[in-house]
C-alpha cells in the first residue's frame, strides 16, 4: 500500500508539472504583446525559463525570464507561473525577487501568471507592484 501511495504522490507531481510548464509556455508566446500594448515595454530577446547563479552564488530556476526595453532602458522581464497563485506564492516570489535585484544591475519588472486566483491574493499582488495576467488573457499557441 505505502508503494502505491508513493508512485501516486510521483505521478500527481509530474501532473502538476505539465500544467506548470504548459502554463509558462503560452505564457512565453503571449506576454511580448501584452506588455507592449500595456506598459511600452518591448522585448530584446524571447522569454524563457532558465536557472541562473544569484550574486550569493545559489542556483534559482526563474519561470519566466528575458531582456525587455522600457522607456530606453534595458530592464528584465522576471515571472512566476502558478496554477493556483495564494499570497503565499507571492510571498515567496517577493523573496526570490530580493535575491535577483541583487544579482541583476537592470530593472526588474516582475509579473505572475495563473490560471485562477481570489480577489485577495490579487489585490496583494499589486500593493507589491506586480503585475498578474491570467491564462484567459494568453492567445492559443497552436
Amino acid at each position: 500500500m505505502q508503494k502505491e501511495i508513493v508512485d501516486i504522490k510521483r505521478q500527481l507531481g509530474g501532473l502538476a508539472h505539465a500544467v506548470g510548464f504548459q502554463l509558462e509556455d503560452r505564457a512565453y508566446f503571449s506576454l511580448p504583446k501584452l506588455l507592449e500594448e500595456e506598459f511600452g515595454i518591448k522585448m530584446k530577446e524571447k522569454l524563457i525559463r532558465k536557472m541562473i547563479r544569484t550574486i550569493k552564488g545559489d542556483l534559482m530556476e526563474i519561470n519566466i525570464i528575458g531582456k525587455a526595453e522600457k522607456n530606453g532602458k534595458e530592464i528584465y522581464i522576471i515571472g512566476e507561473a502558478k496554477a493556483n497563485l495564494s499570497i503565499r506564492h507571492i510571498v515567496d516570489f517577493v523573496d526570490k525577487l530580493k535575491d535577483l535585484k541583487e544579482t541583476f544591475k537592470e530593472e526588474i519588472f516582475p509579473i505572475l501568471v495563473t490560471y485562477m486566483t481570489d480577489i485577495e491574493t490579487e489585490e496583494y499582488a499589486r500593493s507589491k507592484n506586480i503585475r498578474v495576467y491570467y491564462s484567459y488573457e494568453f492567445q492559443p499557441i497552436f
